[in-house]
């Protein structure tokens, strides 16, 4: 069984997992930014639950030109433009108050806080997609702030990849086995796997079909962590 009671850190994966921004906010701001835009690009939601198999919002626009057959690299410039303004479209929708933290977030942050124990986050999202989060769905909650703050422009290589997760224990100045991690995908699971991490898994809109053997724990709602603490 897997206690977080018993860590030093626990480290949050944050779409998904903290708040299911991917659907009510990540995708219909993709679908603004190609419609300001005069992109013709329209993603459905089966569209994005292929798509988010591929970590980072600016690599799925690049997977998603390739696979139209579009040269995703002569698009580059066009599309940072899109996934900036990706980005504003979704800072309004979350200042609209549309995504609020997932169940049992708050009370899990305050049991752990309790212990003396800190949280952090380990995503490949944009700091600025973060602030935007932290800023309307999670500071009102009246939380404990983050002990350490790992965002895609802070690594070379996107989960799977364990950089992420390497860099933050490196900041916290902590082992693997003083901490853990809370994902909902497969590709946030074998990043915090390839960094040594005990992992649990919570369910969430678009990652139900994956599959996640190696995690030490598997939950529908954040509310059942609690007892683990």
């Amino acid at each position: 069984m897997m206690l977080l009671g018993q860590r030093r850190c626990v480290l949050f994966d944050v779409d998904g997992t903290i708040a299911e921004t991917e659907g009510h906010a990540h995708l219909p701001a993709f679908n603004r930014a190609f419609e300001q835009l005069g992109l013709p690009w329209h993603w459905s939601r089966d569209d994005y639950h292929g798509l988010l198999k591929t970590a980072g919002g600016f690599e799925r626009l690049l997977r998603h030109a390739e696979d139209i057959g579009q040269d995703p690299q002569a698009m580059r410039e066009q599309l940072t433009v899109v996934h900036k303004t990706k980005n504003t479209h979704y800072a309004q929708i979350m200042s609209d108050g549309a995504v609020p933290a997932r169940a049992g977030f708050a009370e899990l942050l305050r049991a752990l806080h309790a212990k003396a124990i800190v949280w952090g986050v380990v995503t490949t999202t944009s700091r600025a997609n973060w602030d935007a989060l932290w800023r309307y769905s999670l500071q009102p909650l009246v939380i404990p702030e983050p002990g350490v703050i790992v965002c895609g422009e802070d690594v070379a290589a996107k989960k799977p990849d364990p950089e992420a997760y390497l860099l933050a224990l490196e900041r916290l100045g902590m082992a693997a086995d003083q901490c853990c991690a809370i994902e909902d995908s497969r590709n946030g699971l074998l990043a915090a796997k390839g960094a040594g991490l005990d992992v649990a898994i919570v369910a969430s809109e678009f990652f139900g079909d994956e599959q996640f053997e190696e995690a030490q724990l598997l939950v529908a709602e954040l509310t059942e962590l609690l007892t683990h603490v």
